[in-house]
C-alpha cells in the first residue's frame, strides 16, 4: 500500500467514501474502471487528472479492501435502481 499518496475517508465529502487526499475521486471510481471496466492506466490517469502514484494508491487500496469495495458498489445499485424507479412512477 502506498505511504505517499493518502487515501481519505472524510464525513460529508463523497458520502464518507475513501478518496484520494485532496481531490474528490472516490477509490471505487477508480478502481471499478480499472479493475471492473478495463480501462487502461493511462486512460484513467489522463481522464481524472492524476499522478501514477495516485492511482496506484488507490488501486492498493481498492484491493485491499474488496469487502468494503462491493458494499459501495451495491449500495451505488441500489440508489440507481431507486432512481430509475421514481423516474417510471406515475405521478
Amino acid at each position: 500500500m502506498s505511504t505517499t499518496i493518502p487515501i481519505v475517508a472524510t464525513e460529508g465529502v463523497l458520502g464518507g467514501k475513501p478518496r484520494i487526499e485532496g481531490t474528490r475521486i472516490a477509490v471505487d471510481q477508480l478502481g471499478t474502471l480499472v479493475r471492473e471496466e478495463g480501462w487502461t492506466r493511462e486512460r484513467v490517469v489522463q481522464a481524472f487528472d492524476l499522478t501514477g502514484d495516485e492511482l496506484d494508491a488507490a488501486l492498493d487500496y481498492y484491493d485491499a479492501h474488496l469487502a468494503e469495495m462491493a458494499a459501495l458498489r451495491e449500495r451505488r445499485e441500489d440508489l440507481a435502481a431507486e432512481v430509475r424507479a421514481q423516474s417510471r412512477a406515475p405521478e
